[in-house]
């Protein structure tokens, strides 16, 4: 797929991974919006990168979504790529977690993606060629017990995107989907112990991982794995 001269909305596009992305893409000659709901954060971003375009948004609430639908599309009718970006980790033990915690985190992690495509979808179906991308992990591969939440709501993610292509076959719309591995801007914070366990697991630094996640779209590789996340897939393979 072209990566070149698309308008692409990336969600949760403040920092991490998502902000990468904004910075290559555009810097491949896209135009690139980002949204997140933390308003200091987006003006923090347009103020570093003035190429970029932002608006705010709740990708867990519907009336959101619609609104940024409607804003995006009047003032950028040939967006054509979508990139599912928003998420929420969370430290979980379920002998004292709050439910609205891990409410909280499934609606983040997959009730949003799911919204911001059905509300998109139709826009998308009527471009030459188009896309979405979702952001699922490496971990999605298998049960991580100390971020079992994120874990089980970021398989649904998978398992959700497998879906949407199987129906799209044939359309111009390509599901696509990375699971980036640990990065240099790792997102679990758990107990002292718990993080001297993760810790032993090698990180990839972000612009590499975006890097990936570029070209697996250029050459139409639905499923982007890159460093660590090829072991984790195999291993999630055979523990089924």
């Amino acid at each position: 797929m072209n990566l070149t001269n698309s308008t692409i909305l990336i969600t949760g596009g403040t920092s991490g991974i998502g902000l990468e992305m904004a910075k290559q893409l555009l810097a491949l000659g896209n135009t690139v919006i980002v949204t997140g709901r933390n308003v200091e954060k987006l003006k923090q971003v347009k103020a570093n990168y003035p190429e970029l375009h932002t608006f705010t948004v709740e990708v867990t609430d519907l009336k959101s979504v619609q609104e940024l639908y409607s804003e995006v599309i009047e003032q950028f009718p040939n967006l054509n790529i979508l990139i599912n970006n928003a998420g929420l980790m969370q430290s979980i033990k379920f002998q004292n977690a709050e439910p609205e915690h891990i409410t909280d985190e499934v609606a983040t992690n997959l009730n949003g993606p799911i919204l911001m495509t059905q509300v998109f979808l139709p826009h998308l179906l009527k471009q030459p060629e188009s896309a979405v991308l979702n952001v699922i992990s490496g971990i999605a591969y298998f049960a991580f017990d100390k971020a079992p939440i994120y874990s089980a709501s970021k398989l649904g993610l998978h398992s959700y995107s497998q879906s949407l292509r199987s129906q799209l076959k044939g359309t111009s719309v390509k599901i696509f989907e990375l699971a980036p591995p640990r990065t240099t801007k790792p997102m679990f914070k758990g107990s002292a112990e718990d993080n001297a366990s993760v810790d032993r697991v090698p990180k990839m630094p972000i612009p590499k991982v975006v890097e990936k996640m570029i070209q697996g779209i250029q050459k139409n590789h639905y499923v982007i794995v890159p460093g660590m996340s090829k072991l984790l897939r195999l291993v999630g393979k055979i523990r089924l």
